[in-house]
């Protein structure tokens, strides 16, 4: 169990770096494709990524909420 704050700051570090290395590929699949193939995928993309956004955003408000109580 992580328990120091600077273990979990290098556990986010470590997530973070991870999910920007994967987009960077994502990125670089997606230049490589056809004009509208790579249209598609960046539309499907750009969805997926406000989804998250706003699931994100509920969660965080959610344990905000639960902490000023």
């Amino acid at each position: 169990m992580i328990t120091r704050p600077e273990e979990i700051r290098a556990k986010l570090e470590a997530g973070r770096t991870a999910i920007a290395e994967r987009l960077h590929l994502l990125a670089d699949e997606i230049e490589a494709l056809p004009l509208e193939s790579a249209t598609e995928a960046l539309s499907w993309v750009g969805d997926q990524i406000e989804r998250l956004l706003r699931e994100a955003d509920r969660i965080l408000r959610a344990q905000a909420g639960r902490r000023e109580t």
